[in-house]
């Protein structure tokens, strides 16, 4: 048995004013053939889980091509996407015959002319390999889930956890069915159920809180059923066709009957799910409030979550608003500071601004610059700051990720300064990346216990490593495109109604 495995994936934010392009995509983000295996190696994600399976089973696998953003952007430019699905498909021909095929997606891809990326890359592949030809793919938890999708997939498997720590097994998953349903073993059948919904992703963990009720009773076993997999959905894609879903796969040779099983399961999740859309609501914290609460505390880190700006969720990540709070905040806690940094470092804070990069380098390690920082890329949030600071390290800004999610990926952050403002230490970097993992800042010397305030721009991913380590976590009220408050954001395109935007 041949099974081809590859894949395209970018999770899209309509109001990111960056477009998504080549710079997302990092050396290791673009592989061709084995790059894909052996870049797997040692790590927690999708494609690890799949060959584990394949291997066990005595599969030959077929590794074509995988693209796979290291951020969250805007919609993705037409002709990036156009030349990443082009070479999908040629490699995919040029592998011939297969019993099977994996693609390693996300769910949440929108282009300049397309507004589910994810869906016409499975249309695409099933035109190429026939109506016969078992097809399988991986989706975020967050994947907005369409009926193009499930019409073009034989198998389609989401994450079940947000944090996302099961990359690897959504990957066994994915291919476990596969060869299964290439065996003949079981007849796959899909049914969906999406919800005019929205929700936040600060509050639609797995950990606790309705949404881990939802799945849990989703991932109950049940005769028939092969999988399930509940969609909270990118809350920030302004396209018609946008909401939370449920997604059932059941054996059409199961016991009760594959297609009727399927659809009702996913009408009673579905209705499980609705039901509980009141109790997503966030908890916010206002921003200097809380940072003078944090300087006072006794305790730390005090670990700030500066969601809006999450380039993991599509902001460009150059958000000034806990920095300026900081400086304002400085005269009034300078003898405090000056206690605090007799054993803590103050704060630790991150800023993507590509200028600010260069004229730091060009000024050289242990020189003082005073430049603005920050606010190049979203002037309609925020503004840069003036600083004047100490350069403390250079370093070229790839690290590999320790925690439970995305565990032996490497970020790629371009080049990275580390600024010394006082007793605030800068992480200013060329590109925006993923920041679930405290590697963001250990891999620059930094270490986030021995600070009081540890700032990370995440809506709820980052808890899984950073929770342990945490005296306090709070999700602040900042501004920024990825705010959780989604009636303030200016959505024109979606169907209407749709909850939260209205009542319904």
């Amino acid at each position: 048995m041949r099974i081809a495995i590859g894949g395209l994936a970018q999770e899209s934010q309509s109001f990111s004013p960056v477009p998504g392009g080549w710079e997302h995509f990092g050396p290791h983000d673009v592989l061709r053939g084995t790059e894909i295996v052996a870049e797997a190696a040692g790590t927690r994600s999708e494609p690890a889980g799949a060959l584990d399976v394949a291997r066990a089973e005595g599969v030959e696998i077929v590794p074509t091509f995988y693209a796979r953003a290291n951020a969250s952007a805007g919609p993705l430019r037409q002709e990036v996407y156009d030349a990443l699905l082009a070479e999908l498909l040629e490699r995919l021909r040029a592998a011939g015959p297969v019993d099977g095929v994996l693609l390693f997606l996300h769910g949440a891809l929108v282009t300049e002319r397309l507004d589910d990326g994810t869906g016409e890359v499975l249309r695409a592949v099933r035109a190429q390999v026939g109506p016969d030809v078992p097809l399988a793919g991986t989706l975020d938890l967050h994947a907005n889930c369409t009926q193009l999708m499930a019409d073009q997939a034989t198998i389609l498997a989401g994450y079940h956890t947000a944090p996302h720590v099961d990359l690897y097994e959504t990957g066994q998953r994915a291919m476990s069915l596969l060869i299964r349903a290439a065996r003949g073993e079981v007849r796959p059948v899909l049914a969906l159920r999406r919800l005019p919904m929205l929700l936040p992703g600060e509050t639609a963990r797995t950990t606790d809180g309705p949404l881990s009720e939802v799945l849990a009773e989703a991932l109950a076993p049940q005769p028939g059923l092969l999988d399930v997999s509940v969609f909270s959905v990118q809350p920030w894609l302004d396209v018609p066709e946008v909401g939370c879903s449920v997604l059932v796969v059941a054996d059409a040779n199961g016991p009760k009957g594959g297609r009727a099983l399927a659809e009702s399961t996913a009408q009673r999740l579905a209705e499980r799910f609705w039901s509980r859309r009141h109790e997503f609501e966030v908890d916010l914290s206002p921003t200097e409030a809380t940072l003078r609460e944090a300087l006072a505390s006794d305790r730390g880190p005090w670990v700030l979550a500066d969601s809006a700006d999450a380039p993991s969720s599509g902001a460009p990540g150059d958000s000034t608003a806990v920095l300026a709070a900081l400086l304002r905040l400085a005269p009034e806690h300078d003898c405090l500071l000056k206690q605090v940094c007799l054993l803590k470092q103050v704060c630790l804070l991150n800023i993507v601004d590509p200028p600010a990069v260069a004229r730091l380098i060009a000024a050289g390690v242990g020189q003082e610059v005073t430049l603005p920082l920050g606010g190049g890329f979203a002037p309609t949030f925020y503004a840069p700051v003036e600083v004047t600071g100490y350069v403390k390290l250079i370093a070229d800004g790839d690290f590999v990720q320790k925690g439970p999610g995305f565990r032996g990926a490497i970020c790629h952050r371009g080049r990275t300064v580390v600024l010394r403002v006082g007793q605030i230490h800068v992480v200013v970097m060329e590109r925006p990346c993923r920041q679930w993992d405290p590697e963001l800042y250990r891999s620059v010397g930094l270490e986030p216990t021995d600070a009081r305030i540890v700032v990370v721009k995440s809506p709820a991913a980052f808890r899984a490593a950073y929770e342990p380590l945490a005296a306090e976590v709070r999700i602040l009220d900042a501004p920024g495109p990825c705010s959780p408050l989604l009636r303030a954001l200016p959505f024109r395109r979606v169907r209407r109604p749709l909850f939260p935007l209205d009542r319904i």
